[in-house]
């Protein structure tokens, strides 16, 4: 069981990121493992394993650049929220109205429903702009 798990433990990333133009932050050493040891066969005695390097990832200006940009973006996109906020509060107090010229008699409930239906869209659009400001200033 014990080579088994050395063979779950190798990261898919050395293959991918193991390219010789990337300069190396951080160098690890991991095994290649043949099957017969992931199907935890016994091994002849003095077999050793070839070795492969990890790299890590590096920032660069432009990564850093291409990073602010997707902020910028993405709280962008969190902001279209509140237009739609703004879009039903004004939908909550034209069907006020619009009842209120139907039924004069109900003025008290559908201001009372009016207010609860403001109240949560109001929520909705300050949620979305609280979540614009978690991604330009949390991360």
């Amino acid at each position: 069981l014990r080579c088994c798990s050395r063979a779950l433990a190798r990261p898919v990333s050395v293959s991918v990121f193991s390219r010789p133009e990337a300069q190396a932050v951080q160098v690890r050493l991991f095994y290649v493992v043949p099957l017969t040891c992931i199907l935890c066969i016994p091994q002849p005695a003095g077999v050793s394993y070839p070795q492969l390097t990890r790299r890590e990832f590096q920032t660069s200006a432009v990564s850093r650049d291409i990073d602010t940009a997707a902020k910028f973006i993405g709280a962008g996109a969190a902001t279209v929220g509140v237009a739609g906020s703004g879009a039903g509060i004004g939908t909550v107090f034209g069907s006020l109205i619009i009842g209120y010229a139907r039924n004069p008699s109900l003025k008290q409930q559908l201001f009372s429903y009016a207010i609860l239906g403001f109240a949560l869209s109001e929520a909705m659009g300050l949620f979305c702009l609280m979540v614009a400001f978690l991604i330009l200033f949390a991360m």
